[in-house]
């Protein structure tokens, strides 16, 4: 009695471990990509055939949050609308964590295959988030490529920049709001040779400060992205104000947006250090 149940107990734990994994259930590459995540859409561009990419989400041709918006107007776009996607029978929807949940329940239940994938929190996150992405695209040769020279550019700059005094500033957005703590921006400027005067006042994420306390705190530069640049806004306001020219307060603006930062990581912190070099401090 015993050794039969033996007997089970090893069949059953050999089946378990050994069942080979190409007899696994495998879903052929999509050859109808649609995305409506803004963010998925540069990496969608750089590493698949436009062949296979259907629609684009329509912030993506939108220089002032899209990095590719010159290369995503080429493609269809879509405003994330059930009636936009369903009737283009995607085999592929791409969604993000942010999506509506009855859009991406509806097209479930219509049976479209709906993926999600996290953006990244961290830089350190982008690498893994690439090679995930380029799994569901059927693309991981290209994605391990792309993952692969992020880092070793990330370990370039930041080999450089360790032997640089970091300058004392803020990171600077729409409506007098500084970003602190546990933020992709406050990497980027740490690694790009500055110090986050945000974390002296325990800010953790984004706060509105008014103009008199980030004069006090006595920045060396202010840093703001294109998406800031871009649009009218307080932040513009503030940025002419005498008591910062008076104050020799320097103004550093980033080409290029970082709603999306997977993409743009390596070249924003390169950005910043090449600005950082040509200041007199």
């Amino acid at each position: 009695m015993h050794s039969r149940r033996f007997f089970l107990i090893f069949t059953l734990l050999y089946l378990l471990f050994h069942i080979p994994l190409s007899n696994a259930k495998q879903l052929p590459p999509a050859k109808r990509i649609v995305s409506i995540n803004l963010c998925f859409d540069p990496l969608l561009i750089k590493l698949v055939e436009r062949a296979r990419v259907d629609s684009l989400y329509f912030l993506s041709a939108n220089p002032q949050f899209s990095s590719v918006s010159e290369q995503a107007k080429k493609y269809n776009l879509n405003r994330g609308l059930a009636e936009d996607i369903v009737p283009r029978n995607p085999d592929l929807i791409l969604a993000g964590t942010y999506t509506s949940p009855e859009l991406k329940t509806l097209l479930k239940q219509l049976g479209l295959r709906v993926e999600l994938l996290e953006l990244p929190r961290n830089l350190d996150d982008i690498s893994t988030h690439i090679r995930r992405f380029g799994a569901l695209v059927d693309r991981p040769a290209e994605a391990e490529v792309m993952a692969q020279a992020l880092e070793q550019k990330l370990a370039q700059l930041d080999a450089v920049q360790k032997k640089t005094k970091p300058v004392p500033g803020f990171w600077y957005s729409s409506n007098g709001v500084v970003v602190g703590a546990d933020t992709v921006e406050n990497e980027l400027m740490t690694r790009a040779g500055f110090y986050n005067l945000a974390l002296d006042k325990n800010i953790i994420g984004f706060k509105q400060i008014d103009l008199e306390e980030l004069i006090l705190a006595q920045p060396k530069v202010l840093i703001i992205e294109a998406s800031d640049v871009q649009a009218f806004s307080l932040a513009q306001e503030y940025v002419q104000h005498p008591a910062l020219r008076s104050n020799n307060v320097k103004i550093i603006r980033l080409p290029s947006t970082l709603s999306c930062v997977a993409p743009v990581a390596a070249g924003a912190i390169e950005n910043l250090m090449q600005q950082r070099q040509l200041l007199p401090y």
